[in-house]
């Protein structure tokens, strides 16, 4: 039993639509190179991970051996 063309339920854009809308005022930006002119000038503020996850490291590491250190030395 093959399921009618009219039982289907579109997913995404239509075939038969072929309609540009062009872009619009959330693409102004990528446009005009604004985007790129905050990004690489160092308005944009954005969070280093990298070093988020090295201080992370280090403290687990200082919580490692400090204990150790703790019970040579006693």
């Amino acid at each position: 039993m093959q399921p009618d063309d009219d039982d289907r339920i579109p997913l995404g854009r239509d075939p038969d639509d072929d309609r540009d809308l062009g872009p619009d005022e959330r693409d102004r930006d990528l446009l005009d190179g604004s985007w790129e002119q905050k990004y690489y000038s160092g308005q944009l503020r954005t969070r280093d991970w990298n070093t988020v996850a090295l201080g992370i490291a280090i403290i687990v590491v200082i919580a490692l051996v400090l204990p150790m250190l703790l019970v040579a030395l006693r």
